[in-house]
């Protein structure tokens, strides 16, 4: 029988929360200046390519 997609989350779910709680997890450095102006750079050149194809200038 297979599992649904609601039973294969929560186990997956499970299984990642389970491997976080170990002591010797190494949690990921936090957003640092440079994340966020990088963050900032993608969205504003996205937004720069939506107006772009907006206006016909890329098709």
């Amino acid at each position: 029988m297979e599992k649904s997609i609601e039973e294969l989350i929560y186990e997956e779910t499970d299984k990642r929360l389970k491997e976080m709680a170990s002591p010797d997890y190494v949690f990921p450095e936090k957003a640092d200046k440079k994340d966020v102006i990088g963050i900032a750079a993608a969205i504003g050149v996205s937004i720069l390519l939506i107006v772009l194809c907006m206006t016909g200038v890329i098709i």
